[in-house]
């Protein structure tokens, strides 16, 4: 039953991602060059019909009331940039081993050292450890111990996507 209501959250996932890539998009024109050139609402009729599939609804402004267009000022695009830094980590660094019950070898400060824990204790040190202190970019690097592209950051949304729906459905019937 577990495995199933897992499974029944990521039906939608790609209708999700296509939601909030047209949120981003939005909130990026709204706080972009000024004056804008239409009103909030003609380009929300545009960008929707542009990035999102369902259509707009005529004599609407629901912009209006969507309060992180205002509060965040540009930066919900944040919300798939943690996604997709979520997911790297989660498949560089945990995902065959999430509880660190095998040995790993990890050079810190030039020293090798093995540790049933190396994977958590580089996430302490590399992301947790600085609090506000530090440039997310470069925490993101540490963790991964690579500078990540964006592809990189489209390919880690995307295989979280690339879901084998098939036991879902079967088990469904």
């Amino acid at each position: 039953m577990v495995s199933r209501l897992c499974e029944s959250k990521k039906v939608c996932a790609a209708a999700d991602m296509q939601l909030q890539v047209f949120y981003a998009v939005l909130d990026q024109i709204y706080h972009g060059k000024h004056p804008l050139e239409k009103s909030t609402t003609d380009i929300l009729k545009e960008t929707q019909e542009k990035f999102y599939g369902l259509p707009y609804v005529p004599n609407t402004a629901w912009q209006l009331r969507f309060s992180h267009l205002v509060g965040y000022g540009a930066k919900y695009y944040s919300y798939l940039m943690s996604r997709a830094v979520a997911s790297m980590v989660w498949k560089k660094c945990f995902v065959q081993d999430p509880f660190n019950r095998y040995k790993y070898k990890q050079t810190v400060n030039n020293n090798t050292i093995s540790s049933f824990r190396a994977m958590g204790e580089r996430y302490r040190r590399e992301m947790l450890a600085h609090g506000g202190g530090k440039e997310p970019i470069l925490m993101v690097q540490g963790m991964l111990q690579k500078c990540p592209s964006l592809e990189d950051f489209v390919d880690a949304l995307v295989s979280d996507l690339d879901q084998d729906f098939e036991t879902f459905f079967m088990d469904s019937e």
